[in-house]
């Protein structure tokens, strides 16, 4: 297997890496987040915060439901990658990365509730755990084939 690869499946010693899972958390957040153009406008926020807003809403509603799937696969991931691979299904609440992904999964649609124009959606919670699952489940299988 290609060295690559390898580098997003065996966990590495340094807490340096930290920052990735981190980071993306955050770019996460923004992303899913951020407030409606008009809302923005409402408030004189600053042009390219609304050029922003108006490209991310400008996608078709599936499509932005969707997106979420990649997005928190992508998640759970490199959470699993940084603190532990899930050992088997049934320890899956006993697991950092999942109970950090899932967690995450689900507030990440609760905190909609506060942003203006925003509120939660059930197909994205539902993309947001379908992503999780299978992040968590591909990566174990990846981690099982190549060995700790």
């Amino acid at each position: 297997m290609n060295s690559f690869f390898k580098f997003w499946i065996k966990k590495t010693d340094s807490k340096i890496f930290l920052i990735i899972p981190l980071g993306y958390t955050l770019f996460l957040q923004i992303l899913t987040g951020f407030p409606k153009p008009d809302s923005l406008d409402d408030i004189d926020a600053n042009k390219l915060f609304i050029r922003f807003s108006e490209e991310l809403f400008s996608y078709p509603f599936w499509l932005q439901d969707l997106s979420h799937l990649p997005l928190f696969f992508a998640f759970a991931w490199l959470w699993s990658w940084q603190l532990s691979p899930l050992s088997h299904f049934k320890n899956l609440f006993r697991n950092k990365a999942s109970i950090i992904s899932y967690g995450y999964a689900v507030l990440n649609e609760l905190i909609q509730a506060f942003i203006p124009d925003r509120f939660p959606s059930p197909g994205d919670l539902i993309m947001n755990i379908f992503g999780v699952t299978l992040g968590l489940l591909l990566f174990n299988k990846a981690y099982q084939k190549v060995g700790p």
